[in-house]
C-alpha cells in the first residue's frame, strides 16, 4: 500500500476495508491531529476508491470518519468513486440540502424511528426549532420543549465567564462546524462541547445535515444516538 506523507502516519497501522481506508492510532492524540487533517485524509480515501477515511484509536467507541467527498471540492458527487456501503448518507445528505418542509418533516420522523435525537436549530439565529422526545434530561438537563426558542449561542460560548445571554467570545469548535457544513453541507460524527443549561461541560457526537429552506430558514439538522455524549464538568462541581 503506498501512501503518501507517510511520515505522518508514523506509528500508525494502515488497512482497507471494503469502503473505507482505515488508520489505526496509538492513541487519541494522534487520532485528532489526524482528523485535523481534512483533506489530506480524504485524499488517501480517493486514492484507494474508498468512501471514507475512517480513523480509530484505543478504546474509541465509533472512529472519525472523513468522506472522501472532502477532497474533491466543487466537483461533482456523481464522480466519487463507486461505494454502496455509505450510499444512504450521501443521498440523504443532497436530498435533504434543497428538500422542502415536506420532506425535512419525513426525514425526522425516519430518524425517531431509528431512535435518534434530532434537533432543527437555525442557521442565521442559531435558535432552535424542534428538538424531539428522545433528548432526555439525564442528557441535556432540560425536557426537549423546554429548547424551543433556546438560543444555542449560550451553549456554544467560550468559556462559563463569557455572558450567556450575548456572548463575546465562541468556542472555536463552532466556527469549524459552521464552515464545514457552508462548504459540504453535511457532516459526519462531528465532536464538540457544549454548556448545558446548567452550565455542565459535556462533550457530544453529531451528524449535522444543512437545509436551505425550513419554513423559509436556513437551518443545520443535529442527528444524534442518545448515548453518544459525556459529561466532562458537572455543575455541582461548578458550585462546589
Amino acid at each position: 500500500m503506498e501512501i503518501e506523507n507517510s511520515t505522518l502516519f508514523y506509528n500508525c497501522e494502515l488497512a482497507l476495508s471494503f469502503s473505507s481506508f482505515c488508520i489505526h492510532a496509538p492513541n487519541k492524540d494522534t487520532a485528532s491531529r489526524l482528523r485535523r487533517s481534512l483533506r489530506l485524509m480524504a485524499m488517501q480515501a480517493l486514492k484507494f476508491k474508498k468512501e471514507d477515511t475512517q480513523i480509530f484509536y484505543p478504546g474509541c467507541k465509533r472512529p472519525f470518519q472523513i468522506p472522501a467527498r472532502m477532497a474533491l471540492g466543487a466537483m461533482a458527487l456523481s464522480d466519487i468513486p463507486a461505494s454502496s456501503n455509505n450510499q444512504p448518507s450521501r443521498d440523504r445528505h443532497h436530498d435533504l440540502l434543497g428538500a422542502d418542509y415536506m420532506r425535512i418533516l419525513e426525514f425526522l420522523m425516519e430518524q425517531r424511528q431509528e431512535g435518534n435525537i434530532v434537533i432543527v436549530t437555525s442557521n442565521t439565529t442559531n435558535i432552535c426549532y424542534h428538538t424531539n422526545d428522545l433528548l432526555l434530561p439525564s442528557r441535556a438537563t432540560w425536557t426537549a420543549n423546554k429548547f424551543t426558542g433556546y438560543n444555542y449561542l449560550r451553549s456554544w460560548r467560550a468559556s462559563r465567564q463569557d455572558n450567556p445571554l450575548a456572548p463575546e467570545r465562541l468556542n472555536p469548535q463552532f466556527d469549524t462546524m459552521r464552515e464545514l457544513l457552508n462548504r459540504d453541507g453535511y457532516i459526519r460524527d462531528y465532536e464538540y462541547t457544549l454548556y448545558r443549561p446548567d452550565d455542565a461541560l459535556c462533550s457530544y457526537q453529531t451528524d449535522y445535515y444543512l437545509c436551505r429552506d425550513y419554513c423559509g430558514d436556513e437551518v443545520r439538522i443535529g442527528v444524534s444516538r442518545p448515548q453518544d455524549w459525556q459529561l466532562i464538568e458537572s455543575a455541582e462541581a461548578i458550585r462546589s
